[in-house]
């Protein structure tokens, strides 16, 4: 049959959705643990504004809405967001006044990406955002912003019964640009170099070495030699070199005592130049199939460019030019990539009871119950249809629902019901009065 569904863009089935907003609801606890406070920005941001830093790039990302070469004076170029961090850059510019700094925010939502369709890309997926933004921000905000993603993914992946270790790669970009400048890399090179750098984990070690050999063919041992040199052998008598390890070591050492696994990786670096200081990459530690499953950094002269757009740099010169600290969890992608690798292993009810229908009941009687359970936020399905038994029980397990509620003609008289449970195949006649206690409390070792 036809697959109608357009390409690029993803659906789950209703269990797998059961699963994915169990997730997004352990992310958005860790958040607000963490204070940071929900915020929404519009699907759509003016061209304009998207374009502001780095348009070569990102125009090839943007799923436009529509382009025009001229445009009439009553409509705006508008598109889809292909990010949540350039629409949250314009939100600090339109609301600075009002905002409390730092300004700690998270943020999940859909965006969108014209680019090509490949596997585990989409052009329509769920990010799930924190900014940590101020005019002056100590590297303990760097530790922080990493602390709650730690936390985040190992609760996530606890809950998934996915008994696998994250891991924590950091890096501080001051080490690769000292390189640069201490080997008189040009600007067009230098570019291509924090791109190969960034790519290192996606080729084998030999076409890495292949590729950077080519790139600065004269110094390429050294460099080579350097990017691989523990942080205590490198000498640290160059300030700047040593101004790059104390930073990063004050990051590294306050993670290492909160028990974050963490380890300094060299190769992960951003090449774009308002991505500054730290850089952080997560890993399944000791399992190839994945690459890097989310990311985050330090960043700054985004809000001036989005500044530019509305052309306040020119008028005051006292405005503020924040850094800010983020990262990011795709979970559209995170959630993909786990599942078609088998890694998932939960099974969530998509309802927690279910009223059958029988002979010799009486339906005032099964919608008694089923009022209790409902408003007890037992979430209860009813069955109408007059269907045999053995449908009903095929309805049941196909929604994986754990308690099978039978009321004949004698429960009522008795004002009971019988409960089967699903899980532990127990069959139990329970009143009324202790049905509602009797399921939640069931329910907590089923839902472990």
């Amino acid at each position: 049959m036809k697959n109608l569904l357009p390409g690029g863009f993803g659906e789950l089935t209703p269990d797998k959705q059961k699963i994915q907003n169990v997730v997004k609801e352990i992310i958005i606890k860790n958040y607000e643990t963490f204070w940071y406070i929900n915020i929404e920005t519009p699907a759509v941001e003016l061209n304009e504004v998207l374009t502001s830093k780095w348009w070569e790039e990102v125009w090839k990302q943007i799923f436009w809405l529509y382009w025009l070469k001229q445009w009439p004076e009553d409509l705006k170029p508008y598109s889809l967001h292909f990010d949540l961090t350039v629409p949250f850059a314009r939100y600090v510019v339109d609301n600075e006044s009002i905002l409390k700094f730092p300004f700690k925010r998270y943020q999940i939502q859909k965006v969108w990406r014209g680019e090509r369709q490949q596997r585990w890309r989409f052009k329509e997926f769920i990010q799930a955002d924190i900014d940590l933004v101020w005019n002056n921000l100590p590297l303990n905000y760097d530790s922080e912003v990493i602390l709650t993603l730690y936390r985040t993914l190992k609760e996530i992946f606890e809950f998934l019964k996915i008994w696998k270790w994250v891991e924590i790669h950091l890096n501080n970009k001051k080490f690769i640009e000292w390189i640069c400048t201490m080997y008189n890399i040009s600007w067009d090179t230098k570019t291509i170099f924090f791109w190969l750098l960034d790519g290192f984990y996606k080729a084998t070690p030999e076409e890495f070495l292949i590729k950077l050999q080519n790139l600065v063919w004269e110094n390429f041992k050294e460099i080579n030699k350097l990017i691989n040199t523990k942080i205590d052998e490198l000498d640290i008598s160059n300030p700047f070199l040593s101004e790059w390890i104390n930073e990063l070591k004050e990051v590294y050492t306050s993670l290492k005592e909160k028990w974050v696994n963490i380890l300094f990786d060299p190769y992960i670096t951003r090449w774009l130049d308002y991505y500054t200081w730290t850089v952080f990459e997560t890993f399944i530690s000791n399992y190839d199939n994945f690459w890097s499953i989310c990311s985050g950094w330090r960043y700054d002269n985004l809000v001036e460019s989005i500044r530019k757009v509305t052309g306040e740099w020119k008028n005051n010169k006292d405005t503020n030019n924040y850094e800010w600290v983020w990262w990011s969890i795709g979970l559209s992608r995170l959630f993909w990539w786990l599942d078609e690798t088998w890694l998932i292993n939960k099974k969530l009810p998509l309802t927690q009871a279910i009223i059958f229908n029988t002979l010799w009941n009486n339906l005032s009687y099964r919608e008694k119950i089923w009022e209790l359970l409902r408003n007890n936020w037992i979430s209860t399905d009813i069955y109408y249809s007059d269907e045999k038994l053995w449908k009903q029980f095929n309805y049941a397990e196909n929604k994986n629902i754990p308690f099978w509620i039978f009321a004949w003609d004698e429960e009522q008289t008795k004002n009971e019901v019988i409960v089967k449970n699903l899980y532990s195949r127990e069959q139990e006649s329970i009143s009324i009065n202790d049905l509602v206690s009797y399921i939640k409390q069931k329910l907590k070792n089923i839902l472990k």
